[in-house]
C-alpha cells in the first residue's frame, strides 16, 4: 500500500519523531535534544532539490522548453514538479534551519518533522513549551508547524497549532486571528526572520486559544443541538444527495464520539469543546483514507483542515 510519508527503495520512511510511535506506526524515534544535524538524518530530510532545464525530442533533435525546470532529489534523482524560472525552491534543511535558533533561545524543541508525497511535501512541529489546562485532566499544548511543497501544492506556511494531551488531536490556534499564520509564495525567497517578525509574539496567541476553549467548555450542547450543528457542519460535503443526512458516515461517528466514544469525552461531556474535539478526533483518526499517514496529510493540509476549522467557526459564531 503507498504512503503519503515518503519512504525510500530500502524501505526507510523519512520521518522522525519524539516520543510515542505515531498512529501510522512510520519513521524513526529520536531524543528530544538531538541537534538540527541529526534530526536532519533521521527524518530523512538529507538530500537536496536541484534543477534542469527542460529539453524535448522534436524528430530526433533536442529542444529547449526555455523558462521551464524540471525539479528533482538530489539522492534518487527522481522527478518532483515542473515549475518556472521564477520558482524559488526550499531546501529540506531549510525547514529544520528555521527552528535552530528558536530551539537555542526560546527552548523549542522539534517534535516531528519528513517529508511527504516522495519529497514534494516537507514538514517540521515543534513545541512551543506553551501549556495549559481547559478543565482539570484536560490539557493541550501549544506548537509550531512550518511546512512547504516543491510541487506548487502549498505555500511555506508557519502556523501555531495545539495538540490536546488525552488523544493527540490538532487544531490551529484562533483559526481566524491571521496573525497565528505566515505564508510565503514560493516566488518569494524564504526568509527565516521575515517570518519570525512576521509572526510576532503569536506564541502569546495560546491564551487566547485557551480562553476560547474554556468558553466553549461552558456551554453545553444538547444531542439535538449537536444534530443541529452537524446538519451545518457535513451537509456541504454530503455526496450522496437523496442520502438521510442521518446516514452519513461521518455525521454518525462524530455524534458517537460527541455522545460518548472520544477520548476524554468523559472530561468535558456533551459541551461545545467536546463537540470541536468530536470532529477533531474524526478528522485526525477516523476520516476514511487509503492509509493513516493520508489521513495526517489531510488533517493538517487538506480537506480535514478545513472541516476543523468550519467547526471552530460555527461553534464560536
Amino acid at each position: 500500500m503507498a504512503h503519503e510519508i515518503t519512504q525510500r527503495a530500502d524501505g526507510f520512511n523519512e520521518m522522525a519523531f519524539v516520543g510515542e510511535t505515531p498512529w501510522h506506526g512510520l519513521g524513526q524515534e529520536i531524543d528530544e535534544n538531538s541537534s538540527i544535524e541529526e534530526w536532519q538524518k533521521a527524518a530523512g530530510m538529507d538530500w537536496t532539490i536541484n534543477s534542469s532545464p527542460i529539453k524535448f525530442d522534436a524528430e530526433g533533435n533536442d529542444q529547449l522548453y526555455s523558462g521551464q525546470n524540471v525539479l528533482y532529489r538530489s539522492d534518487t534523482h527522481l522527478p518532483l514538479s515542473v515549475v518556472s524560472n521564477r520558482y524559488k525552491a526550499v531546501q529540506p534543511v531549510e525547514v529544520l534551519e528555521f527552528f535552530r535558533d528558536l530551539i537555542d533561545e526560546n527552548k523549542f524543541k522539534i517534535h516531528t518533522a519528513g517529508t511527504l508525497r516522495g519529497g514534494k511535501r516537507m514538514w517540521a512541529l515543534a513545541e512551543t513549551g506553551k501549556f495549559g489546562e481547559v478543565c482539570k485532566g484536560d490539557g493541550v499544548g501549544g506548537f509550531l508547524l512550518l511546512s512547504t511543497s516543491c510541487d506548487r501544492t502549498l505555500a511555506t506556511t508557519a502556523r501555531f497549532t495545539t495538540v490536546r494531551v488525552v488523544c493527540n488531536n490538532t487544531l490551529t490556534m484562533a483559526v481566524n486571528d491571521k496573525s497565528n499564520c505566515v505564508s510565503f509564495s514560493h516566488i518569494q525567497q524564504f526568509d527565516h526572520e521575515k517570518v519570525k517578525e512576521k509572526l510576532g509574539t503569536a506564541v502569546a496567541s495560546f491564551g487566547s486559544f485557551m480562553e476560547m476553549a474554556k468558553i466553549l467548555q461552558k456551554q453545553k450542547m444538547s444531542i439535538p443541538k449537536a444534530k443541529e450543528f452537524l446538519d451545518a457542519l457535513i451537509a456541504p460535503l454530503n455526496q450522496v444527495k437523496d442520502q438521510p443526512l442521518s446516514e452519513n458516515r461521518a455525521y454518525k461517528k462524530i455524534i458517537a464520539l460527541f455522545d460518548e466514544d472520544a477520548k476524554g469525552q468523559e472530561l468535558v461531556g456533551n459541551t461545545k469543546w467536546g463537540m470541536l474535539n468530536a470532529v477533531t478526533e474524526y478528522v485526525d483518526h477516523h476520516n476514511p483514507s487509503r492509509n493513516n499517514d493520508a489521513r495526517l496529510d489531510s488533517a493538517w493540509f487538506g480537506t480535514g483542515d478545513r472541516l476543523k476549522a468550519k467547526a471552530v467557526q460555527l461553534l464560536t459564531a
